[in-house]
């Protein structure tokens, strides 16, 4: 059953796609992207916590994030992870087995859902960061 489930998320993406190996390569990319950030946001903590100490280590890690290469790594990063929400966002109702998501609007309005509560989500973070 898991097997069959697999093949029709990979039958699924890679149906109406030029290139399919572009879609491989960013599945690919996906965990890859997910421990960079990861990385990036420890270091900042650690970062932030030894400046509690009396140290300049969060200056140090602001200068960091302002170097060039990380500034396109952290850019792919972001891509690749919005490519994925737009993939799972697309594919989630052949993952679920029921009978409700059979009609083309109750996929449209679980899609439609997600992507509200996603939004409703990151502007609740991106407000309280900004107090």
């Amino acid at each position: 059953m898991n097997q069959q489930n697999n093949n029709n998320h990979l039958d699924a993406v890679q149906t109406d796609v030029k290139c399919p190996c572009i879609i491989a390569i960013m599945h690919k990319l996906v965990p890859f992207s997910m421990i960079w950030v990861s990385l990036i946001l420890m270091y900042g903590v650690v970062c932030m916590h030894t400046n509690t100490l009396g140290q300049d280590e969060f200056y140090r890690f602001i200068f960091f994030l302002r170097s060039p290469v990380i500034v396109v790594l952290n850019c792919i990063a972001l891509l690749v992870s919005v490519f994925h929400t737009i993939n799972w966002f697309r594919l989630i109702y052949k993952m679920i087995p029921s009978a409700m998501f059979n009609k083309k609007s109750n996929r449209l309005l679980l899609t439609v859902g997600l992507w509200t509560v996603m939004l409703a989500v990151s502007i609740f973070l991106f407000l309280l960061v900004l107090k």
